[in-house]
Parts: structure tokens; C-alpha cells; sequence
């Protein structure tokens, strides 16, 4: 039986990546990820496939869905995120000079090489969406990420990279039929899908320090490029019945890595697996204070394997206030939730590895999230 059930579940997921490869145009490059991540997320180091149990099911795990056990719906999801060195180089940059002269270019070069290989680091979004009680749920995402670095060490220049996205999700999650064998243990299944249809504006260019002293903000809307798409997600979830309650997830996004426009690209396509337990002992609502969780995330794209490894725990200390903590990309992460009535607060500190390997280049980053859930 068990063997039946893995056959099966690899052969569906191979299907799947031959449809989305058969079906999709070739481009000639990819545009930026479409990466939604709620503060939660980012302080369990980014876990999110083996849980899946709120509005981060649209973009990871659509199968997860079904756990959502009443109506909810939320207009204000609001979020920031800001890195480390956003300040820094803000204002190192802001201080340029679009004058043309001697000691005004000497003057720029210092400032550049002053922050050569930091860059700054921006984000905000608001999620408005609605997680029904039948495995259904959709969302209207806004999100604008803007990144500003120096490169170029011989020649310093500013790369300047934005991304505006407008997503519009729908997912959906259905059981398995009948109970399964998985790892010795009977097995609750549900298969889940969702469709989303992305608009982006995209920016990714390279200035000297006098034009981008000149800039303006129409000059930014102007070299703005243009695209948008629609593609699909595949994904699965599994409870066991066992002592730890372990959960399993499996999800393929992007199948079609949709191309968006010639200049902006397509969506690379990501896969990811994860699995979670409840380690404590005593009745059902002692279990769910505690999580522990990890994922492989990213698989499709031959990072380093510790790049791609995210690990997170979740413990509710009190009725309002749970933590959490990780390890995301080598490094550490932690978060916490206070709640007062409809009202949620989230913050998160992770790190990004912005090199080949963990530990080449760490990117600490703060989030905040206010959510009013009804």
C-alpha cells in the first residue's frame, strides 16, 4: 500500500511538471519570484508548506485550506519590511550631487565606495482576503518592493530594482478519498490547486551617481517595464495518525512559468516540500502549543541544499501571544503574535543570503504586520 501511494504521488507530480513543461513558452530569462511571505512565516524561517493553515495557503499550499475551520475575511493585512542597511544607504545616496564638477564627481565616488556592496531594501504590501470554511479561499495581493545597491567596484554605479505586483489568487482544497498507509501510519489526504493572475511593473537599472542624483519619480514610472500573466499551482497535504499528529506538504508553483512579457520574463517555477509535528503529549489543544516544522523550499532551481533549508518552531505562551523561531538560509530568525480581539500585530527579524552560499553575504531584515481579521 505504501509503496502504491508513493508511486502515485510521484506520478502525479510528474505529469504536473510535464504539463507546465510542454504547455509553457520559452523566454529567454526569469523575472523575480512572485514572493508572498506573512511576518509569521518569516519568523518560523520561512516554513510554511507542512502548515499551511491561513492566508499564506494561497501562495504555498492551497491543499492546507480545508484546516480553516470557520469563515474569515480581512480588508487591512498590512506589512512592511526593511533590511538592515536600508538607512544607510538611503541617505548615503540621497545626499549625490547632479552636479558636473570636479569635486562633485569625487565627491560622489566617495559616497559610493563609502557603501560599495550594501544595498537598501524596502517592502509593503496589504492582503485583502477572504479563507472560508469549505477548503476555499481568495485574495487581492498589492505589493511594491524597491531595492537600491552599489556594484561595480572599478567603475561604482547604482543598480536601482523595483517590483510592483497586483495578484489576484484563488485556491481550493479537496480530500483524497479513504484513508491511506503512509510511514506505517494511517493517513488523512487532500489535494489542493490555485490560479492566479499577476500584473507587474519591473525595474531593474544601472545609473551613474550624477543621473541618479537627477532622477525624479516620473523619470522611474517612464523606465518602468510592463507585464502580466496567469499560472497555476499544484500542491498536497497529509495528516498522519500518529502520537506527534505529523503533517506532510508537497507544492508545485508556477507550473506554466507563465511568461509575462518579453522584457520582463516569466515566473520561475518553484517546488518545495516540508513536514511538521506537535511534539507535546495530553489532548488536542495542549498539542497544538507547540509546532516544529521544516521544508525544503525552492527545489527546482539547484541552490545550495542549506540555501534551500528552512526550519521553524511555534509556541503559544499565552492566549494572545505566541513566538516563534528558525533557521533560514544558516541563519537565525524569530518572531512573535499578540492579538486583541480582531486585531493582530506580527513582527519578524530573518536573514536573506544574498551570495552563492550561507554565510557569504547576510541580509538582516525587520518586518511588521497589522491584520484586522473578522
Amino acid at each position: 500500500m505504501m509503496q502504491r501511494l508513493c508511486r502515485r504521488i510521484l506520478t502525479t507530480a510528474a505529469l504536473v511538471l510535464s504539463i507546465g513543461w510542454n504547455v509553457a513558452v520559452a523566454t529567454a530569462f526569469e523575472s523575480a519570484p512572485l514572493e508572498y511571505e506573512t511576518v509569521r512565516t518569516r519568523g518560523m524561517g520561512g516554513v510554511s508548506v507542512p502548515i499551511a493553515d491561513d492566508q499564506q495557503a494561497l501562495f504555498t499550499n492551497a491543499a492546507g485550506l480545508f484546516q480553516n475551520k470557520e469563515n474569515v475575511f480581512a480588508v487591512a493585512n498590512v506589512a512592511g519590511d526593511m533590511n538592515q542597511d536600508f538607512r544607510r544607504v538611503k541617505n548615503r545616496t540621497g545626499g549625490l550631487s547632479d552636479r558636473d564638477t570636479p569635486e562633485t564627481r569625487a565627491a560622489n565616488n566617495a559616497v559610493l565606495n563609502d557603501i560599495m556592496g550594501q544595498h537598501a531594501r524596502l517592502q509593503a504590501s496589504n492582503l485583502a482576503y477572504y479563507l472560508g470554511q469549505q477548503g476555499f479561499g481568495a485574495g487581492f495581493l498589492y505589493q511594491s518592493t524597491g531595492e537600491i545597491g552599489v556594484v561595480r567596484p572599478t567603475n561604482p554605479r547604482i543598480q536601482a530594482r523595483a517590483t510592483v505586483d497586483s495578484v489576484l489568487v484563488g485556491g481550493l482544497s479537496r480530500p483524497i478519498p479513504n484513508l491511506r498507509n503512509l510511514f506505517h501510519d494511517r493517513a488523512l489526504g487532500w489535494w489542493g490547486g490555485s490560479v492566479k493572475f499577476l500584473s507587474r511593473r519591473y525595474l531593474n537599472r544601472e545609473y551613474d551617481a550624477r543621473d541618479f542624483a537627477g532622477l525624479s519619480e516620473g523619470d522611474l514610472r517612464d523606465a518602468q517595464l510592463k507585464g502580466s500573466g496567469g499560472d497555476l499551482d499544484f500542491s498536497t497535504f497529509w495528516m498522519l495518525d500518529n502520537p506527534w499528529q505529523a503533517s506532510l506538504g508537497l507544492t508545485v508553483n508556477n507550473i506554466l512559468e507563465s511568461e509575462l512579457d518579453p522584457l520582463v520574463g516569466h515566473l520561475p517555477r518553484q517546488i518545495g516540500f516540508g513536514a511538521a509535528i506537535h511534539p507535546l503529549t495530553g489532548d488536542a489543544a495542549r498539542k497544538k502549543k507547540l509546532v516544529l516544522a521544516a521544508e525544503m523550499w525552492d527545489l527546482a532551481n539547484g541552490k545550495v541544499w542549506l540555501k534551500q533549508l528552512r526550519m521553524g518552531f511555534e509556541a503559544l505562551v499565552r492566549p494572545w501571544l505566541t513566538l516563534r523561531g528558525g533557521l533560514r538560509s544558516g541563519y537565525l530568525t524569530a518572531g512573535a503574535t499578540a492579538r486583541f480581539r480582531v486585531a493582530r500585530l506580527d513582527f519578524a527579524t530573518y536573514s536573506d543570503e544574498r551570495g552563492p552560499r550561507p554565510g557569504d553575504r547576510e541580509d538582516r531584515r525587520y518586518s511588521m504586520e497589522l491584520s484586522l481579521d473578522f
